[in-house]
């Protein structure tokens, strides 16, 4: 600053002398000729402009100003660094701190521990960490489970997990969410959903695991599935645990959180373990299933997902429900008739999934063959072509659910018929009754339907369905079948290709398997255990079929078939899986 003074004064003085040097002039001859003298007594002009004055003050200042400029740039900039490097060392601090709680390093990705396929002692045992317990969710084609086990960490004592019943008493849900046209609208969920499968009045019904694997809307399927499990999961967890409950599953709180200390109103210090399809393609269906369920938790990444027939083969080890390990004889093939598929999946030992397959077969068809023989003949509908929909194109879905104009109608048939395949597990024979279906059109009366229904004329129907319409499709798409064997014409022949196919691509025979395990909610109906059991007996003999050389074939009982794979998801998880 001394600097720019003194350079302002010497200019100052300067020019002050040479405007008192410079005489007035009355006209301009005489300017012009006093500066042609001046220029040739001197080198330079001394004659300076006002504005020439003004613009080599500012060329010399300009130099001081921008080293100013620069001064203070490198001081925030270093300050600013400063407390970055400041910043940095705290969260790494934080980071270990966390770490050595939780076991979880969000550098190496929240989902590290979800990693099924990796080896389970290397996952990080999280199930310390919830004093809660651990949740089960086996989201289903059809309906949602759930089983939840307490900490087994007091006195060291085994506590066997348990399956929840939702609000009405049930120990299951049905897995689908109705989403009215406007956004303000709340969904709903479960059974409420179901009432409107048909009649939907205004909304979409949307079943969360289909959407899932169709790929075709991830942001509308991952908010149905955090609607129906907010729901469910809130619920069971409410009756467990106690707690205000989640109400209609609308929130956008996390449900499970890790740190016990930040549990709040609605939420709750549980460990969530997610089942999910091995047969389907992993990288697409996780991605979007992962990405519901992160959103649900605190921090993300807390939730572990394990396949359905790894989980099966925990849950039948818990119970004792295999035979002996054989070194020879290690793998088990797990049948799952779900409600909507059937899978076919290859384990080996309780760890990893060889191989896994699956065809459009459940306990759901044989609800849609009944319907569509009561809709065929009751007269209230002969006016109308009920036809199923069938697609015998192998790169189309193939579908057994028939149409009908009135919707009304449909949706009580459907429950109607739901109830008699139930009843029809367990009797040969059932009645069925649905007053005021529909209308006479020319007399305009009610027409009440009242039918008598036999076991064997739901099979013949499933049947026609497994040999006319199922075969076709899978023999055009897809292999799923052997070429060893001829083209299915029924269900136990169905079961022997697919379970052979199988076996061929893994070189296995039935004897090297340590047993074969048929398990879901389509596992307790008579026809699909009887022909599992004469797919066997083509396969490896009467004697492993009927088990006289040792438990090869093991067929669940009663609720155990279909709740045996979210009981060993609870065990699996709390496992230090």
């Amino acid at each position: 600053m001394p600097c720019l003074s003194i350079a302002a004064r010497r200019l100052r003085v300067n020019a002050s002398s040479i405007y008192r040097s410079a005489p007035l002039f009355t006209d301009d001859d005489d300017r012009t000729h006093y500066c042609k003298t001046i220029n040739n007594n001197f080198s330079s002009p001394v004659f300076i402009k006002k504005r020439e004055y003004h613009s080599t003050s500012r060329n010399e200042i300009l130099p001081f100003i921008a080293v100013g400029l620069l001064g203070a740039t490198a001081v925030y900039t270093y300050r600013t660094f400063e407390q970055m490097d400041k910043d940095w060392d705290e969260y790494y601090d934080d980071l270990e701190k966390y770490k050595s709680a939780t076991g979880i390093d969000p550098e190496k990705g929240s989902n590290a521990a979800a990693n099924t396929k990796s080896n389970p002692t290397s996952s990080h045992d999280l199930s310390s960490h919830f004093t809660g317990g651990t949740l089960a969710i086996d989201l289903g084609t059809s309906t949602l489970k759930l089983s939840h086990r307490q900490s087994s960490h007091n006195n060291n004592k085994k506590v066997n997990p348990t399956v929840s019943v939702d609000r009405e008493g049930y120990r299951s849900t049905p897995a689908l969410v109705w989403i009215g046209e406007s956004n303000d609208e709340d969904a709903i969920v479960g059974r409420l959903a179901q009432a409107r499968s048909f009649d939907k009045k205004g909304g979409c019904i949307i079943q969360p695991r289909l959407a899932m694997e169709k790929n075709e809307n991830n942001e509308l399927a991952s908010k149905a599935t955090r609607d129906i499990i907010y729901n469910a999961a809130g619920n069971a967890l409410d009756q467990i645990l106690g707690g205000a409950g989640r109400g209609g599953g609308n929130s956008n709180e996390p449900l499970f959180v890790l740190d016990s200390t930040m549990v709040t109103k609605g939420s709750y210090n549980v460990r969530p373990i997610c089942l999910y399809p091995n047969h389907h393609d992993e990288n697409q269906y996780l991605a979007c299933y992962r990405d519901a369920i992160n959103k649900m938790t605190s921090p993300a990444g807390i939730a572990s997902f394990v396949a359905e027939p790894i989980a099966a083969v925990t849950g039948a080890e818990h119970y004792n429900l295999l035979p002996p390990k054989d070194a020879n004889a290690s793998s088990v093939l797990v049948i799952d008739v779900g409600g909507l598929s059937t899978s076919i999946s290859l384990v080996s030992g309780d760890k990893e999934v060889l191989h896994s397959s699956s065809f459009p077969f459940g306990g759901d068809t044989f609800i849609d063959a009944l319907v569509s023989h009561l809709i065929r003949n009751f007269d209230g509908f002969q006016h109308e072509a009920a036809h199923g929909g069938l697609s015998r194109d192998g790169n189309s879905p193939l579908s057994s659910k028939p149409t009908l104009s009135d919707a009304s109608a449909l949706q009580r048939l459907y429950e109607a018929s739901t109830h008699a395949i139930h009843e029809l597990s367990n009797k040969t024979r059932c009645d069925i009754n649905i007053p005021y279906l529909t209308m006479d059109l020319e007399t305009r009366q009610p027409k009440h339907l009242e039918f008598g229904m036999a076991r064997q004329v739901v099979e013949s129907e499933v049947q026609s369905f497994v040999s006319n319409s199922l075969v076709p499709h899978l023999e055009s798409g897809d292999i799923t079948l052997s070429p060893s064997f001829p083209p299915p014409t029924t269900l136990s022949a169905l079961f022997s290709s697919t379970i052979m196919s199988t076996l061929e691509k893994t070189a296995l025979t039935p004897f090297n398997l340590r047993a074969i395990l048929l398990v879901g909610g389509g596992a307790r109906i008579p026809l699909v255990r009887k022909s599992l059991k004469t797919a066997t007996a083509v396969l490896a003999g009467d004697a492993y079929a009927n088990n006289t050389d040792g438990k090869r074939l093991v067929m669940l009982e009663g609720e155990l078939s279909e709740e045996i794979n979210v009981i060993g998801a609870a065990l699996w998880g709390s496992e230090g899986n």
